[in-house]
């Protein structure tokens, strides 16, 4: 598959910030006492987008469960600090801060790219390690093997470039007479990034393009009515017309909802909506419409012991499946373990040397961070599901493609 990376320009704005740790003398000490290691997560967990932290935090704490199960990480028990990002820059960088202040200088999550921009910056200064594992920016690691922006951030999921090409071409392949598109999503940078690329891609791929309408509204806004109405109006063809649903978490369960009396999957050729959709789409009631989706993760995308027990897990410990946001903490939790491992401390600057370069092992199996730019290699997973009532939490995964992760 191309490089999909390659044609996009970075961007930026970012969430939080790091605090200094303890000086470096007393780092060292730490490590090899027996008191039990910090790690802390960061995600917004309260307000319009709680559900995506709870799922961080969550994720996050099966890791650690299962790590102090297995003896923990160098011989030390782990306990895990969360953060509320809540949903600006200052807000996020508040919340690592404050971590950091408290003596946690190892820290994964995060959501929003903007504030992850905005920290990343900052990170150094801070003393702290910072494994993203939600902000999507292309910008936030190295491009095109160029060496990484920010020296203390790393990231072990996809950004955008990587999460859009794969959907663009699927969709491409599977709906090539789909063309008439209006797009309808939050105006914050991730947004309008991901549509722009989605329609540079789609038209590589083939399909002559040609875009009906274009609407995007604050992050947090909820009636939709008005412009649901608009879209069913604008949808004269189902087999030419196509939504962009550039919304995520509780608008786009919004969204779907003031839509439901118009069945809208009848109306369009195909729904596209990248990023966190499953979570919503199981709080339909079996009603969600039918969607391609891409992402990170969805629990029936890797056959393998190790997914299997993840799954298991986090179902025995919320009663639900595993998401996007709660896979993607638990791998940055992961990856800091090995981290941790590989350097024999958990002092700052001996993290991050091990961080560049490092392998490790996860459900969606071996990755490896490259030293040069701070990304990971994770595949990307396309999901096609609706709602049915009799599937797993109201939802039927209808296709899961998994796609590998080209080279930046």
């Amino acid at each position: 598959m191309k490089n999909f990376a390659q044609r996009t320009a970075a961007m930026a704005l970012v969430i939080g910030t790091v605090g200094v740790l303890a000086a470096c003398s007393q780092t060292p000490a730490a490590s090899d006492s027996s008191e039990p290691i910090s790690i802390g997560v960061v995600g917004p967990q309260t307000g319009p987008l709680a559900e995506i932290g709870e799922n961080q935090v969550a994720g996050a704490e099966v890791a650690i469960e299962q790590i102090n199960a297995a003896g923990g990480i160098l011989g030390r028990q782990v306990k895990l600090s969360n953060a509320d990002e809540q949903t600006t820059p200052e807000t996020s960088t508040a919340a690592v801060r404050n971590l950091a202040n408290g003596g946690v200088n190892l820290i994964v999550g995060m959501l929003s790219s903007a504030g992850c921009l905005a920290l990343a910056p900052q990170l150094a200064s801070m003393d702290v390690a910072l494994v993203g594992t939600g902000c999507t920016n292309d910008g936030l690691t190295g491009q095109n093997g160029e060496a990484a922006p920010y020296p203390n951030f790393f990231r072990t999921s996809n950004n955008d470039s990587a999460l859009i090409g794969p959907l663009a071409q699927t969709i491409a392949e599977k709906f090539p007479e789909a063309t008439d598109y209006s797009a309808f999503g939050y105006d914050y940078i991730t947004g309008t990034t991901q549509w722009a690329l989605f329609q540079d891609e789609i038209q590589d791929d083939g399909v002559d393009l040609d875009v009906q309408s274009e609407t995007f509204v604050p992050i947090g806004e909820q009636n939709f009515g008005l412009q649901v109405q608009q879209l069913v109006n604008g949808a004269t063809d189902p087999e030419k017309s196509a939504l962009y649903l550039g919304t995520f978490s509780s608008g786009t369960g919004s969204f779907l909802q003031q839509a439901a009396s118009y069945d809208l999957s009848s109306k369009l050729a195909v729904i596209v909506n990248p990023g966190g959709y499953y979570p919503i789409a199981r709080t339909l009631n079996g009603l969600a419409p039918n969607v391609w989706n891409s992402y990170d993760y969805n629990y029936a995308a890797f056959d393998n012991d190790e997914n299997t027990q993840f799954v298991e897990d986090f179902k025995a410990k919320t009663g639900n499946m595993p998401v996007d946001w709660s896979y993607d903490a638990y791998v940055g939790v992961l990856a800091m373990k090995a981290a941790i491992e590989k350097a024999g401390t958990t002092d700052t600057a001996a993290v991050l040397e091990a961080l560049a370069g490092l392998t490790f092992n996860t459900p969606g199996g071996e990755l490896t961070m490259d030293a040069t730019t701070h990304q990971a290699n994770p595949p990307v997973v396309i999901t096609n599901t609706v709602g049915d009532t009799s599937a797993e939490e109201g939802v039927k995964v209808l296709e899961t493609v998994v796609v590998p992760r080209d080279e930046d």
